[in-house]
């Protein structure tokens, strides 16, 4: 389990490819559900309903999971799936720990404080750095550079983001 976090850090600091990891649906299957554990934690430090945050967790799984399905299939590298999805429902459980923090500092319904724009700006921080995580994974998967995987990230983040707090709201 060390060695598995430890290589999740790794691929976060952008040291290690996805490719490294074993090709393993029990893994997949593993990080899924932390995953989306985690997902329901950030939404409740958000201020959402346990609810919300779990169908909102679920929603942008299948999301994210469609959309490298689809086009792993159309660029003929499909056996790069599970590889690449456990990459990253790994680094995104990761990602989302480290979200809690900044997520806290701003107590919903409160008097905006330098507490709240610090937590604001950490926060902004953490989701750019997700965005270069999902691109270096992008660019080992796909074979592009990491800027190329980025923007795609990008692009992928605004449309999951729009798509999900439009069907179901919250933050």
């Amino acid at each position: 389990m060390q060695a598995l976090i430890t290589f999740f850090v790794e691929l976060c600091v952008l040291r290690r490819p996805p490719q490294d990891l074993p090709a393993s649906d029990l893994l997949l299957a593993i990080v899924l559900v932390a995953d989306l554990v985690v997902g329901v934690l950030v939404g409740l430090t958000a201020g959402l309903s346990w609810l919300t945050s779990l169908v909102q967790g679920i929603a942008e799984i299948c999301i994210m999971l469609a959309a490298l399905y689809a086009g792993l299939t159309q660029l003929r590298l499909r056996p790069r799936f599970v590889q690449a999805a456990t990459a990253l429902l790994g680094s995104g459980a990761l990602l989302g720990l480290v979200a809690i923090a900044p997520l806290s500092m701003n107590a919903t319904g409160s008097e905006p404080t330098n507490l709240a724009a610090l937590g604001a700006i950490l926060l902004l921080a953490v989701v750019v750095w997700g965005i270069l995580v999902t691109g270096h994974i992008l660019r080992h998967t796909l074979g592009l550079t990491l800027g190329q995987g980025a923007a795609i990230a990008l692009a992928f983040e605004i449309v999951t983001v729009t798509v999900v707090t439009t069907l179901f709201g919250g933050a």
